[in-house]
Parts: structure tokens; C-alpha cells; sequence
């Protein structure tokens, strides 16, 4: 007998896949996602596309998928400014609005009890969020804060889930930490000097993962798990008065593109 089912975002890369490896050590069953794979046992889902987030949620409901956990591992730090066809920067868009959507749409698949987890970043320390944070412009656009305000959102959307549904699931955050994985290439001219002198020194992808799993099956909410430790959500990152903001704006997305592409 099984401990239950695990969906885990992003899980052909180095985290994901040793995540997906230690859960399953651990008797869960465990259905994993990629957007570039859709053979074999990984699921087809692109985080930048509400469409795909809808088909991959829909698929589950009509297998009568129930859902113990859901680890939002997947994410992106992209050098340069591109768009979704909806209009969003596609850092934001998988970083932080496909959390959202992916969470929103299995709310209804979840088991009293799941765990949801997202993966945040030390970058929160340097990220900075306005109203225009879901109109980011070429102008406005750096890979390294781009990247950062997108993990500082999915920070603040996990302390508004906790708020909304931290009663029914356990809601936590987990940070990997400097982890060697595809994420540490800046397709800059520096990464080959980079892998030499700095990758030596990176956590193995176990090590990144380790918090991750220990946050998908944690009995308790409300923390950020970092190594081998958990400790509550930071209180420097959280602003109760952004987190509502942005919840209600992700709202409005979500609700103009059911309109639009007539999603039900």
C-alpha cells in the first residue's frame, strides 16, 4: 500500500527528478511533469500555459486522480524579455502565475490534509514587487530581478494560501539552496568559468531536494524548509497587504482567460 500521490512540477531536471526518487523510496506514488517530455512516465505540462494547466488538471479529474501533495518545482530564469500569448513575461508566467493556476485548478483533486509546497529563493531578499509587476516591459526586465520578484510572489501567494486554506492543507515553502542544475547556467560568457571554479562547491541535487520532500510530507503548515531545518515564513518577506493584492490580481487572469477561451 502506497502513501499516497505526489504531483511534482519540473520533474525531469536535476531537483525534480531526485525528487521524484526519494518520494518514491518513501512508498508514494508519484506523477511527475515536464514540458518537454510527454512519454514514459512524465505528464506533459507547461507551467507558462493556462491551457496546458487546464488540460493536465482535467486529465487527472477525469482518472479520478485524488492528490496527496503537490510540489511546484519547476521554474525558469530566463536571460531575455519574451512574452506569453497572453501577454505575460514568461518568467512570471511559469515562476509565479502557473503556481497559482496549477494550485487553483487542483484545489478541488486535493485530499484533506495535502500539502502544497512552492520553492522560493534567497532572492527574495533583493526582490521588489509593484503594480506593474503583471505588465513587466522589456524596460523593467533583468534576468536576475525578474527572476527574484517571481519568488518573492510565490512567497507571498503561499502566505495568502495559508491564510485562505491553512485549516485544509498544509501549505509551505521549501528553498533548495545553490543546487548544480541547469538553473546555474546564465548563458552569459562567464558560465564555462563558472562551472569550473563555482559548481565544485554546489549542492548535489539530493541536497536539493531533500527540503523539498521533507516539505511534501511534513504534518505541519506555514514553513519554509532550507536544508535539513524548518522555520516559520519569514517575516521580512511577507506583506499581508501585497499578498491579498496579488491574489486578487492572479484572480482577475484567471477569470478574463476563462472568458476568453471560454475554459470551464
Amino acid at each position: 500500500m502506497t502513501a499516497g500521490t505526489i504531483i511534482v512540477t519540473g520533474s525531469d531536471g536535476a531537483i525534480g527528478s531526485a525528487a521524484c526518487r526519494m518520494l518514491r523510496e518513501r512508498g508514494y506514488t508519484v506523477i511527475g511533469t515536464s514540458r518537454r517530455v510527454e512519454s514514459g512516465n512524465l505528464n506533459h505540462l507547461d507551467q507558462s500555459s493556462p491551457q496546458s494547466i487546464h488540460t493536465f488538471a482535467r486529465r487527472l479529474a477525469d482518472n479520478g486522480i485524488r492528490i496527496d501533495g503537490l510540489l511546484h518545482n519547476a521554474g525558469t530564469m530566463r536571460r531575455t524579455y519574451a512574452t506569453t500569448p497572453e501577454g505575460l513575461e514568461l518568467t512570471i508566467a511559469t515562476n509565479y502565475y502557473g503556481v497559482y493556476l496549477l494550485t487553483r485548478e487542483l484545489l478541488p483533486l486535493l485530499n484533506e490534509g495535502a500539502n502544497i509546497v512552492g520553492t522560493v529563493s534567497l532572492t527574495c531578499n533583493i526582490a521588489h514587487i509593484d503594480n506593474n509587476f503583471f505588465n513587466t516591459g522589456a524596460g523593467a526586465f533583468s534576468q536576475l530581478g525578474t527572476y527574484a520578484a517571481s519568488k518573492l510572489a510565490v512567497m507571498l501567494l503561499f502566505d495568502e494560501l495559508l491564510r485562505r486554506h491553512g485549516d485544509r492543507y498544509r501549505i509551505n515553502v521549501t528553498d533548495p539552496g545553490v543546487v548544480d542544475s541547469r538553473m546555474l547556467h546564465m548563458d552569459r560568457w562567464y558560465d564555462p568559468l563558472a562551472d569550473t571554479l563555482f559548481r565544485p562547491f554546489c549542492k548535489k541535487p539530493e541536497g536539493g531536494a531533500t527540503p523539498a520532500v521533507n516539505a511534501v510530507t511534513a504534518e505541519t503548515g506555514g514553513r519554509l524548509f532550507r536544508g535539513y531545518r524548518s522555520r516559520p515564513f519569514p517575516k521580512r518577506w511577507l506583506n499581508p497587504g501585497l499578498s491579498q493584492w496579488l491574489w486578487q490580481e492572479s484572480e482577475k487572469h484567471f477569470l478574463s482567460q476563462n472568458r476568453d477561451n471560454d475554459i470551464t
